[in-house]
Parts: structure tokens; sequence; C-alpha cells
């Protein structure tokens, strides 16, 4: 390992310094050019850290958006008389947001939703059944089939 100010290979210890914003290692005579760091042992002895994964918590869904929640948003809105832009303002989101939640064009956020929920005094999610699976009865994984719940469509 070189000194990265005169060149020179750094024997035993190198230095951490700042210098001029720029962090770099640095032989005991150039360690005064700079703010001092934390000391580091050379590149040479130096032992690998094994790094712990982080546990990523499943996500866990247990609401979700009920049918055509859209279409209800548009009947609360033209039932008081807004347009989309007295909307936005009242809920301090864009036009656009809800020109696109109208559309189906896109799911609104939670926070969105809670809005929606508070000015209309409307709920728009629903609980999600927790499916169970019963594994025990053959070696099987389950399939899609097994775990997804169909609604049916009112006509």
């Amino acid at each position: 390992m070189e000194c990265e100010i005169c060149g020179r290979e750094i024997k035993g210890k190198g230095f951490r310094v700042i210098v001029e914003g720029s962090e770099i290692t640095v032989c005991a005579r150039c360690k005064e050019y700079g703010t001092a760091k934390p000391e580091i042992v050379d590149q040479s002895s130096r032992k690998k850290l094994v790094l712990k994964k982080k546990q990523v918590r499943p996500i866990e869904f247990t609401e979700e958006m009920i049918e055509n929640y859209h279409l209800i948003i548009k009947r609360e809105r033209e039932k008081r008389g807004w347009s989309q832009d007295v909307l936005a303002k009242k809920i301090q989101e864009k036009v656009s947001l809800i020109r696109k939640i109208e559309n189906n064009e896109i799911t609104p956020e939670p926070g969105v939703v809670e809005k929606l929920e508070r000015l209309f005094n409307i709920k728009l999610r629903e609980k999600v059944p927790e499916v169970k699976v019963d594994l025990r009865k053959s070696n099987l994984s389950p399939t899609l089939g097994d775990v997804v719940i169909i609604k049916k469509r009112k006509n």
C-alpha cells in the first residue's frame, strides 16, 4: 500500500486522514497534512468482515381496495358537485392524481385513501381473509389455486 500524498510504500500502519474533504490513506510522515481519522492496519493483515444479512419482514396484507373504488370516488365527488380540481385541493393532492385514480390508472397510496375515506365518510378498503393451507395431507407444495380466493363480479 502506498501513501496517497508522497507515494512511499506504507509499512505497518496506515493513517486515514481528511485532506480538503477527501478521505485518504497516508504514511506517518504525511498524516500531519490532514485531519486524523481512526487508524487502520496494513491491508495484508486486514481481516474480512462477515456482514449479517438483515432479516426482512414479509409484507402482510391485511386490507385491500374494494372493487370499483375508482367509480365510488367519482360518484361521491360528482354527488357533491365538485370538480377534480376542488377535490384535489380539499385533500391537498395534485389534480393529475385524482384524474388517474378515477380513470383506474393507478391504485392510490394508503395516505391518499385515508384522506378520501375521511372526506367522503366511506370505506374504500376491506379486510383480506387469512388463507390457511394444510400441507400435511400431501408432500406437494401449494399452488396458486390453493391460496387465491377468486371474487366473482356482480353484473
